[in-house]
């Protein structure tokens, strides 16, 4: 899996108009990735079957932390969605002999937006169906590796501007690690993305960070209080990610 990663980031730079080895720089020479088995029990299962209740979240919208990530829906189970340019979410049901590429934030971050990472959730199988088994791959990356800029052509950015314009869609404002030159080093940014998905982790190990995390949080939230506040009534375009603020976990 990790050679289809890197021949895959070929095939992504070759179609923005770059050269295939483009992203070779933010890799080690022996680069480590992730592998985990995932198992979502039913809802009776959890103990959370109720009369009428038919689906439960099992993970809540969210982006990958990296470059890319693959997985293999292992069981026949519905419950994989992704959300699209307008908001809706869009069932990703399991096919044989596929995996679901998605896009993580550093993608996104390095190609300027022109890569958008893939905001998607799990729901929970209904009771009675059973676990749903799901095996994602996480593509590593240097942790050294600098956000420099990949000089992404001009079309690519346009082509990318004119399909959000003419889906009435408009860039998400999930919460956004790895943009605004907070962080200098893809390792930085990523473990300040495992601090605020786990802030009980952090609270223990990381309250310095956290602390960061936080007052950074609250700022923006007060800047965005601001901007609403003082805009004049529009009519509301749906949100790329749902309600809230989705964190980068690693979970399918």
């Amino acid at each position: 899996m990790g050679d289809v990663s890197m021949f895959f980031m070929c095939l992504v730079a070759e179609a923005i108009g770059l050269p295939p080895d483009a992203f070779s720089r933010f890799f080690d020479a022996s680069q480590q990735h992730k592998l985990k088995i995932i198992k979502y029990p039913d809802l009776a299962e959890l103990g959370a079957a109720t009369e009428g209740k038919t689906e439960a979240q099992g993970v809540g919208p969210h982006k990958d932390s990296m470059l890319t990530s693959y997985l293999l829906q292992a069981t026949s189970h519905r419950g994989l969605q992704v959300q699209n340019i307008t908001g809706q979410w869009i069932d990703c049901p399991p096919i044989d002999g596929t995996l679901v590429v998605a896009m993580g934030q550093g993608l996104e971050a390095l190609t300027e937006g022109v890569c958008a990472s893939t905001t998607h959730r799990v729901l929970s199988p209904s009771p009675g169906m059973g676990a749903r088994i799901s095996i994602p791959f996480f593509q590593g990356v240097s942790y050294d590796a600098t956000f420099d800029s990949m000089e992404v052509p001009g079309e690519a950015k346009a082509l990318k501007a004119s399909i959000i314009e003419r889906n009435g869609g408009r860039r998400d404002d999930v919460e956004f690690t790895f943009t605004g030159g907070l962080y200098k080093h893809l390792g930085e940014a990523t473990l300040m993305n495992r601090i605020k998905s786990h802030p009980d982790v952090g609270e223990r190990w990381y309250p310095d960070l956290l602390k960061q995390i936080r007052e950074r949080q609250a700022a923006e939230e007060a800047q965005r209080s601001a901007v609403s506040e003082n805009s004049t009534a529009q009519e509301p375009k749906p949100s790329v990610i749902g309600e809230g603020h989705a964190a980068a976990v690693e979970a399918h």
